[in-house]
């Protein structure tokens, strides 16, 4: 329930643009950091984020935040748990793929409507949701991809 807590809340600071909640979150994926700097690794992502990550709908690269939040991780020790950097390596295979199969694929764009509900929403009320969510969601994707295709016949 933590992994998930903490690697959402992750995900919420991106979308958020908010590079100080998301070294919060980081900061949560061990369980202890015995020699971190928390203040400093916590400006260091603020500073990240005005520079790659300023929220939803500024185009925003998944992978480029990704990177620049696990070079701080290592410029400042944070230590990170196995089952996080498993969220992590997958979601940036995923992002990898999704920009290669469509260059104008934004993963945390698309990512929007499903986390802002999750984090607006009690839980009870997401996953019951969630599979409305789910099918609105698909939709959304079909009509991106008729207009890529159509686009690219002209």
């Amino acid at each position: 329930r933590d992994e998930q807590e903490h690697f959402l809340g992750f995900l919420h600071a991106m979308g958020n643009g908010d590079g100080a909640a998301a070294a919060r979150h980081v900061l949560k994926w061990a369980d202890e950091q015995p020699s971190v700097d928390a203040v400093g690794f916590e400006k260091a992502m603020a500073a990240l984020f005005a520079r790659v990550c300023r929220g939803y709908g500024t185009a925003a690269d998944f992978g480029d935040v990704v990177r620049g939040v696990l070079t701080e991780v290592r410029n400042y020790r944070v230590r990170v748990e196995p089952n996080y950097m498993t969220l992590v390596i997958n979601a940036m295979c995923l992002d990898g793929m999704a920009s290669k199969l469509q260059p104008t694929y934004n993963l945390l764009d698309a990512a929007r409507p499903l986390l802002r509900m999750h984090e607006r929403l009690p839980r009870p009320v997401f996953l019951s949701l969630l599979p409305l969510a789910r099918w609105a969601k698909a939709r959304a994707d079909k009509r991106h991809l008729r207009k890529i295709t159509r686009a690219a016949r002209a």
